[in-house]
């Protein structure tokens, strides 16, 4: 009788940096390839990844641990030595081409992946942990209400960080979805690649204060009307960052009845806790109707 083998939902893809293309001042598109590609799950709207690039003058790629306790030994390796891992969107898949892209932030070489995303050759090696195409379930790492992009209006709100899966978010939507996708950008030419359905506004905030921002979504909630509550648990969940605010629905727990919002907000921790206690305490938005979560920290060497 034949072993059954167990399919894991992610899994690690070598990979090669093949190009490089700037989208604006400030995001850089890398495209990586490999054969193993082909395998790569695609699950579209905020779909999370793990890449490792390697430390100058650490150690080799080929030393990165690949078993399924890979993160306790590689968290076991000499700290100065080992690869550098961080969280980034998938922003598109090929899997006939074997290429998916990542978009980066241009922080100048002030952290690990922007210097790569600067400073990288065609032909440099990473490793993206990533969805596997032959795992057959929920295999995780999105956050986006997916069950509500049909029936609820939808609240998308970020920053230059939570571009890729906004846009990721917004290409998935239903052609019917109505609501507002509200981006903070710190220069114009980066207002741009956004495409959403009709009944969707996109607002542009060019600005790095974090006021203006919070006053659109103010305005657009006072036009929404009022919410009601619901009792549906949160949890804090620290995603392996520094000084992160991490606050998304048990899942284990769903509010009785369909929301009539459905908010989805990332960005600099600072500015979306700021916006948890506008849309949680000023207009009474169900918890259970919102993922907030903050994808970095002003003064926290990050990406």
């Amino acid at each position: 009788m034949p072993v059954a083998v167990e399919v894991s939902p992610f899994r690690m893809f070598p990979v090669r940096l093949s190009r490089r293309e700037r989208r604006s001042p400030s995001l850089v598109r890398l495209t990586f390839t490999d054969p193993s590609l082909t395998r790569f799950g695609d699950r579209g709207y905020d779909q999370r990844i793990k890449l490792v690039v390697p430390r100058p003058g650490g150690l080799p790629l080929r030393d990165f641990p690949i078993g399924d306790d890979w993160f306790s030994v590689w968290r076991d390796q000499p700290a100065e030595e080992r690869a550098f891992i961080r969280t980034y969107t998938i922003v598109a898949v090929r899997p006939e081409r074997c290429e998916i892209d990542v978009d980066f932030v241009d922080h100048g070489a002030t952290g690990p992946g922007s210097r790569f995303a600067v400073e990288a050759q065609p032909g440099d090696e990473a490793i993206v942990f990533g969805p596997n195409a032959d795992f057959d379930g929920d295999a995780g790492g999105l956050e986006f209400r997916r069950e509500y992009a049909g029936t609820a209006t939808q609240l998308v709100v970020g920053d230059l960080s939570a571009l890729p899966a906004i846009n990721g978010i917004a290409g998935r939507l239903p052609a019917d979805a109505t609501g507002l996708i509200c981006i903070e950008v710190p220069h114009a030419e980066d207002a741009s690649g956004i495409e959403a359905p009709h009944g969707v506004d996109i607002v542009w905030c060019v600005t790095d204060r974090g006021d203006d921002q919070v006053r659109a979504v103010r305005g657009w909630l006072t036009a929404y009307g009022p919410l009601a509550t619901d009792d549906a648990r949160t949890t804090v969940i620290d995603d392996g960052a520094v000084d992160t605010y991490w606050e998304v629905t048990d899942p284990e727990v769903r509010p009785s009845d369909a929301p009539s919002l459905s908010a989805w907000i990332a960005g600099e921790s600072g500015q979306v806790r700021a916006l948890r206690r506008l849309l949680v305490n000023e207009f009474e938005v169900p918890k259970g109707a919102v993922s907030f979560m903050g994808y970095w920290r002003i003064g926290v060497a990050g990406s």
